[in-house]
């Protein structure tokens, strides 16, 4: 509760505070009161200049934009009252801090330093407006220009990064809100810095009213002389705007100062300390030279204000010097000579980044599928959900980014950063795909489907039904994305499971089958099963069930350690899991078969030369084509022998052997493949 009251009073506070400026521009105050808001105004905007100073990153003082804005109107506030006790009370005018400034900063009395004071004042002006002013405002609109355009790109980075697991989900929402502060502070910049450029021109303006304001009172109403009511009502003027356009010189300092900061890492006094400590050879040379201005005829004469510059710039000099010197010392005291000739050889190696596992990389306009509020990157997590229960193995984090190369509406699937596929889309459309090759035809942009090369087409929001109506099926661009990227991790599988992940796969089988993971690796090497599961998972046959999988190896090792020959009898043993996955809507296999003739040429020369091979696969996509066009899966059946053999002629196909056919399930033949080698 105690918390609570303390805002409330805080807010309370800033609320009165802004009122009274307000009410300063409408009623009258009293001349000490006066004086007090103006040596605030002074503190205020030191306060601020040195805040900008002291701040490591411009947007850490992300207040600055309003808190420039109230300072502005204040000054304002202060000077449209000065201006309103000046013309009521003349050269009885009691104001002390604006007779300081009109007196004592100016160097005296009269008319001398009455023309000091308007010359001073004109160059203040001149420098905010023509120099200060100026700058800070195109500072500001570039800053904000360019922030908000690496926008996207920064936010596409840091989802990469959370996606890929280089960042926590919880750190990419911090790198996002800082970054929204950073765009919303340099976008508040962009129209704060004109409150600068109006301050000074308006201040200009009242200067002007309140000397002739002042002749027209002085001379008209209190029946002055003209004299008297240049000297009176000038004088205190050049005072007036003295005091209020100091203060506003050091806010619009200030303000170009935090734009132009927009790099920095640290305070201005560190980086400056830091960076010119770098180079102490700087120091030496301007000693040089403030030494030799000392001896040029002319110049001797300041040689007591050049040759103490000269020994600071040599002292400071030498002692950044001597300060880099320690400091590689105690780098190198603890090392060898080997030690340091090692890290020599370290250093001038370039570091080389981590290649991705699997990468997406966008071209420009598909940037929003992953820097707006939607689900695209929960469905990569998906993805990866699916690969491990289709397959058995979990796949590795995808990083997505963009990349300039492609095309606008292109994506490159990257396997270990070699691209896989490509393929691009149609923001705002959707595909309509006919994988059974017999809807009708549709008006919009014909293409391929990129996963299975069906006929498709783009199509508008409003032709979704009627293409449904037609038979197509309809997908979005995230879905077709993710579908495509999913089909190109399944394929790419072998490379993706390395030696290491296989290692955790087997200690988390080891939990639950500690024996037969011990015997197992008794019998085989850790790269022995490696490639074993590779070629499973070459032909999508899951290794989900990995207690079945290394039992079988457990049976066939002590036979033959023959790579070929151990991927065969583990098949067997997924016997029901391969058929399942092949059985068609019917719960039927539907089979291709090899000749007795064919069987025996195969499994005697262990190959075949091009021509059968070619044959033998044209043959075998033309009878599946046949079996494809009555909505069933085709299967190749052959011998065990022969399987290795016929699978590298036919990799499109399916091909089991007879030993991986599952009990109780109907098979139905639809032909034999029967090729005489005429060789």
């Amino acid at each position: 509760m105690s918390s609570n009251r303390g805002k409330s009073r805080k807010d309370y506070f800033v609320a009165i505070g802004i009122i009274v400026i307000i009410a300063m521009m409408l009623i009258p105050l009293p001349t000490p009161l006066l004086d007090a808001f103006m040596a605030l105004n002074l503190m205020g905007s030191l306060a601020i200049i040195l805040m900008v100073l002291y701040s490591k990153k411009p947007s850490e003082f992300s207040i600055f934009p309003t808190l420039l804005l109230i300072a502005t109107v204040f000054g304002l506030g202060l000077n449209i009252s000065s201006t309103r006790l000046i013309l009521l009370k003349g050269a009885a005018f009691d104001g002390r801090i604006i007779r300081a400034f009109s007196r004592f900063v100016v160097g005296g009395a009269g008319s001398e330093s009455l023309v000091i004071g308007i010359i001073i004042f004109v160059i203040l002006i001149a420098v905010q407006l023509i120099v200060i002013t100026r700058g800070a405002t195109r500072s500001a609109e570039v800053a904000a220009r360019f922030t908000l355009d690496s926008m996207v790109q920064k936010n596409l980075s840091i989802d990469s990064q959370v996606s890929s697991g280089a960042i926590t989900a919880e750190e990419g929402m911090r790198r996002r809100a800082a970054l929204r502060q950073e765009v919303d502070f340099y976008s508040a910049m962009d129209g704060a810095s004109k409150f600068v450029s109006g301050n000074v021109k308006v201040g200009i303006l009242i200067t002007l009213v309140n000397i002739f304001g002042g002749l027209i009172v002085g001379i008209c109403f209190k029946n002055e002389l003209f004299g008297d009511a240049v000297r009176n009502y000038t004088t205190l003027t050049i005072g007036d705007g003295l005091v209020t356009q100091f203060p506003a010189l050091l806010i619009s300092t200030a303000t170009a100062m935090i734009v132009t900061r927009s790099v920095s890492t640290d305070s201005f006094a560190s980086e400056f300390s830091r960076q010119f400590a770098k180079e102490p050879g700087v120091f030496l040379i301007a000693g040089f030279f403030a030494l030799f201005l000392s001896i040029v005829p002319g110049f001797h004469r300041a040689w007591f204000v050049l040759v103490p510059l000269a020994v600071i710039a040599f002292a400071s000099g030498l002692r950044m010097r001597q300060d880099i010197g320690s400091a590689k010392e105690g780098e190198s005291s603890d090392s060898s000579p080997e030690e340091k000739q090692e890290r020599e050889r370290t250093v001038t190696i370039p570091s080389v980044q981590k290649v991705d596992p699997v990468s997406l990389e966008f071209g420009a306009a598909l940037i929003p599928l992953v820097s707006g509020k939607n689900d695209f990157l929960d469905r990569i997590t998906g993805l990866r959900n699916q690969v491990a229960l289709e397959l058995g193995f979990t796949a590795p984090k995808v990083r997505i980014k963009d990349n300039l190369k492609l095309g606008r509406s292109e994506y490159s699937i990257k396997i270990r950063d070699i691209e896989a596929d490509r393929s691009s889309v149609r923001m705002g459309r959707y595909l309509a795909v006919d994988f059974d090759g017999v809807c009708p035809a549709l008006e919009g942009e014909p293409v391929k489907e990129p996963v299975s090369g069906s006929r498709a087409y783009w199509i508008s929001e409003e032709e979704k039904e009627s293409a449904k109506a037609k038979g197509y099926f309809i997908s979005d661009v995230p879905s077709l994305i993710i579908t495509h990227l999913t089909e190109v991790v399944k394929l790419n599988a072998p490379t993706l499971l390395g030696r290491q992940e296989l290692s955790a796969m087997l200690e988390e089988t080891a939990k639950s089958a500690p024996a037969v993971v011990e015997e197992v690796r008794g019998l085989l090497s850790l790269g022995e099963i490696h490639k074993v599961i590779q070629n499973l998972l070459k032909e999508q046959v899951s290794v989900r069930d990995m207690v079945t999988v290394l039992e079988a190896l457990c049976d066939a090792a002590p036979k033959s350690k023959d790579i070929l020959f151990l991927t065969e009898k583990t098949r067997q043993a997924l016997a029901r899991q391969i058929t399942a996955s092949q059985l068609s809507k019917d719960r039927k296999l539907h089979v291709i078969s090899l000749s007795p003739e064919l069987e025996q040429v195969i499994s005697e020369s262990k190959t075949l030369d091009i021509n059968l091979e070619k044959k033998l696969s044209d043959a075998a996509l033309k009878l599946a084509g046949e079996i494809r066009a009555k909505g069933f899966k085709p299967v190749l059946l052959c011998m065990e022998q022969s399987r290795p053999v016929v699978k590298r002629a036919v990799p499109q196909l399916c091909v089991m052997s007879v030993l991986e056919l599952a009990d109780g399930v109907q098979n139905e033949f639809h032909g034999q493949l029967e090729i005489q080698d005429n060789n």
